[in-house]
This record gives C-alpha cells, sequence and structure tokens, in this order.
C-alpha cells in the first residue's frame, strides 16, 4: 500500500493505535465470554471509582458527548449495571449510580483490561512507554 500524508501525521497515527487497542479490547471481552464494550467498561470504571455522577460529569470525566453517554447508560441500566437514581428537589435530574452487579461485572473486566494493555505495549522498553505516556499526556492537556 502507497503511504499518505496520514503516515507523518501524529494525530492520524494516535487514531488508528487507538483503534487497533480498541478492536483488541473487544476481542479479549469476546473471549472472555463478557458482553460489553470498552465504552462501557469505561463509564462503569468511572463510577465504580468516583461514585455517583449526574451524565454531565459523566461525559467529561469519559470525554464523549452527552448523545453517546445516554446511549451507553441506557444499555447499561438494561444490564442492571446502574441506575438512575431522582434528584431530591429536581424532578428533571438524576444520578447514576452503579450497581453491586456493575461493580462484581467490572471488576471481572479489570484483569482482561490490564492483560490487553500489557500484550499492547509489549514492543516497547519501559523507557519508550513512559516517554510515550508523558507526550500522550501533554498532548491531552494542552488539547484540553
Amino acid at each position: 500500500m502507497k503511504e499518505s500524508p496520514r503516515h507523518k501525521s501524529i494525530g492520524a497515527q494516535m487514531a488508528i493505535a487507538q483503534q487497533l487497542l480498541k478492536r483488541n479490547h473487544h476481542k479479549a471481552f469476546k473471549e472472555a465470554g463478557m458482553k460489553i464494550t470498552l465504552e462501557q467498561m469505561v463509564v462503569l470504571e468511572m463510577l465504580h471509582i468516583q461514585g455517583d455522577m449526574n451524565m454531565t460529569e459523566l461525559s467529561k470525566g469519559v470525554w464523549k458527548q452527552n448523545a453517546n453517554i445516554t446511549r451507553i447508560v441506557d444499555k447499561l441500566e438494561n444490564l442492571k449495571f446502574l441506575v438512575r437514581k431522582p434528584v431530591e428537589g429536581d424532578r428533571r435530574a438524576n444520578l447514576l449510580s452503579i450497581t453491586p452487579e456493575g461493580s462484581a461485572y467490572f471488576k471481572e473486566l479489570v484483569p482482561i483490561v490490564q492483560k490487553t494493555y500489557k500484550q499492547s505495549v509489549s514492543c516497547l522498553t519501559k523507557e519508550e512507554e513512559s516517554y510515550v505516556l508523558e507526550i500522550l499526556k501533554k498532548l491531552i492537556d494542552h488539547l484540553s
């Protein structure tokens, strides 16, 4: 395949790496018999670690738009992994809360995710891994 200008673009290469990593996670989840997406797992992780949140806080925390978060939350609610709790005094507002089933499922996913991440960076030395992480954090801070 001929090389395009995208091959020299940091943004394009990061997007490709992200897609491949996401694909590896989904494959690992499927092989383990887990019926969840990486995006759904990230929402469970946020609620597991941070506690109850509203949709806006969750959206910012997982870097997703509100429409996408709504779709993910609906699916997780159908799986009984989270619940919406009404906010007293505001009929329109809800807090999202992970259920015990959601927490247990999330804890089962953690070793799968850790193994996949470890395999993904196995081609790097520890120094390269540190350097890449440092650069990515710098880019994230700049773009935020």
